[in-house]
């Protein structure tokens, strides 16, 4: 990586004093932007910060996840973070190396979902573990070393396909980064301040947001969607966060937090429930084969193993109906007029 062309050019100098190399981690915000700030001269230090992220935490989940689970997490934040630039501000960016460095960012993203949702998996069921029944603490520990073992395979997997990824990064950076500083600029764009263009994509953001908060939140499929839509605007918030008032920064982005949490623990649940019960059928189906005792159950009996599956499927919808009952009483207060308007009103201050 030291020795790439992107590596080069993120060691140069950007238009403001923006974060360059890969030395250290990046922050959540982006430093040394204003609300006055041509949006042009903002732009190459936000997509130069954001690409830092990536570049710092690919390296680290490929190689060294046994000894911080949290690389892999990061690095899909990082990804997430980056996409969210991507496509907030895509006016701003050559359109075809754009589209380009994205499919590699959200491949890079993707290729980590299994690890990062085996990695809670595990931390969960390591908490169940500690408050396991006698009866059902062996099926519990059995689970979490079949998540382990299938883990170490994911990560086996990580470990050959990002230094591939990373490759197809650095190409893609460059030619972005490259048709940034040799593109002429839309008119628009040239005019257009820091603060002006957050308005007016803040705005937006919100509008999808309240779109979708109309519709039935006992759907499942509607919940998934204001999940996606709460982390979009999440990320394009953190954008813009040196910008915003300091109560939208204080009041309004740390109930989104906490609302897109809740959410996404709530499809952690239902991710879980279906892996352990495709599980419970494989074993089910193994009975009498070589893969019963290849797979360690030959010590239990069926019904153990049922009842200990039974036990932690129902922790994991004991987990769901608490986040979603927390959701549920939090989202009127958040997405209601009484809190929409304050929020336009700061905004638009």
């Amino acid at each position: 990586m030291a020795d790439s062309k992107l590596a080069v050019l993120m060691s140069e100098p950007a238009t403001s004093e923006f974060i360059g190399t890969t030395s250290r981690p990046p922050g959540r915000l982006v430093p040394g932007l204003t609300a006055e700030m041509p949006l042009l001269d903002a732009l190459e230090g936000i997509f130069r910060q954001r690409l830092h992220g990536v570049l710092y935490y690919l390296p680290l989940a490929a190689e060294r996840s046994d000894e911080n689970i949290g690389y892999v997490h990061k690095l899909r934040v990082s990804c997430r973070r980056m996409a969210a630039v991507l496509d907030v501000l895509a006016e701003g960016f050559p359109q075809a190396p754009r589209k380009a460095l994205l499919k590699v960012i959200e491949e890079i993203r993707k290729a980590c979902g299994k690890a990062r949702d085996l990695d809670v998996r595990k931390t969960h069921l390591e908490s169940l573990h500690r408050m396991a029944s006698v009866e059902d603490a062996g099926i519990v520990e059995l689970l979490c070393q079949a998540v382990v073992k299938r883990r170490k395979k994911v990560q086996h997997e990580l470990k050959k396909r990002l230094p591939k990824l990373q490759s197809r990064l650095d190409q893609s950076g460059t030619a972005l980064l490259e048709s940034m500083r040799s593109a002429d600029s839309p008119g628009s764009m040239n005019c257009a301040s820091f603060g002006q263009t957050g308005l007016r994509i803040l705005t937006k953001e919100l509008t999808a947001l309240w779109d979708i908060a109309a519709r039935n939140l006992e759907s499942t499929a509607t919940l998934h969607q204001l999940r996606i839509a709460c982390k979009h605007l999440r990320y394009a918030v953190e954008v813009f966060m040196p910008v915003l008032p300091a109560a939208f920064r204080e009041d309004f982005y740390p109930q989104l937090q906490n609302i897109q949490e809740l959410l996404g623990e709530i499809h952690d649940a239902a991710e879980a429930t279906s892996a352990f019960r495709r599980m419970q059928k494989k074993w089910k189906g193994w009975r009498g084969t070589k893969k019963w005792k290849s797979h360690g159950l030959s010590g239990f009996r069926w019904r153990e193993l049922r009842s200990g599956l039974a036990a932690v499927l129902l922790a994991y919808a004991q987990q769901s109906d608490h986040a979603r009952t927390e959701f549920l009483d939090l989202w009127p207060g958040f997405a209601g007029a009484s809190f929409r308007q304050p929020v336009t009103e700061l905004l638009t201050g």
